[in-house]
């Protein structure tokens, strides 16, 4: 009989957005009692990217990072009730062609420096009619 250790702790959550629109949602991080997580003790790292690969990210359409194909940052905080805050200003979305893209966010532990993907997912983003 085969055992599996699954460490895959992440949680699928598929965003759906307009081009040009500002992008702002709140996403409440629990630990497994149900307690809110003090999340000022991590940093976090955001990627939207085309394709599956993100090995030297020139796929990168969306980031908190600097690199990639769109130069205007995304947005990842935590506070200490458990909310993680993701944005991004309206001319950052603005540079992010209408399509289905792949995306995730890693919590990255300042004090025992481990690295977690804790969310994971299609991030699309629908033209809009409105000219901005």
């Amino acid at each position: 009989m085969a055992t599996e250790l699954n460490l895959d702790t992440s949680e699928e959550i598929n965003v759906i957005t307009k081009r040009g629109d500002s992008l702002s949602f709140d996403i409440t991080v629990k630990d497994s009692d149900g307690d809110a997580v003090d999340l000022t003790a991590y940093s976090f790292d955001f990627d939207v990217v085309s394709g599956s690969a993100n090995r030297n990210r020139t796929n990168v359409v969306l980031s908190n990072t600097v690199g990639g194909k769109n130069k205007l940052l995304a947005s990842v905080t935590g506070a200490a009730d458990g909310t993680l805050t993701v944005s991004a200003t309206r001319e950052a979305m603005a540079n992010v062609s209408p399509g289905t893209y792949l995306y995730d966010i890693s919590a990255n532990h300042i004090v025992n420096s481990t690295t977690e993907t804790w969310f994971f997912g299609t991030f699309t983003v629908r033209e809009d009619i409105t000219i901005r």
